[in-house]
């Protein structure tokens, strides 16, 4: 499971309309990370939280996207 796997697979996921198509029919994390997995991805919900937090240091607006509906109720912190 691996922070750099996580990282490359948001950076992907930021430019690749298809992948985020794809990431859109995930209705929970198991399916999400199913879906990261047969991409080639291999991290945890656990791996990505600690991913998004330290790119998102300074950040004081996101944007709903819809990409990953069941990811906005999860509690991160």
């Amino acid at each position: 499971m691996s922070k750099e796997s996580a990282t490359k697979f948001l950076e992907a996921a930021t430019t690749n309309e298809s992948l985020r198509q794809k990431l859109k029919l995930a209705a929970n994390s198991e399916e999400f990370l199913k879906i990261a997995s047969e991409l080639g991805y291999d991290f945890t919900t656990e791996t990505l939280q600690v991913v998004i937090e330290k790119n998102s240091d300074g950040v004081m607006f996101r944007r709903k996207t819809g990409i990953w509906p069941w990811l906005r109720s999860v509690n991160w912190t």
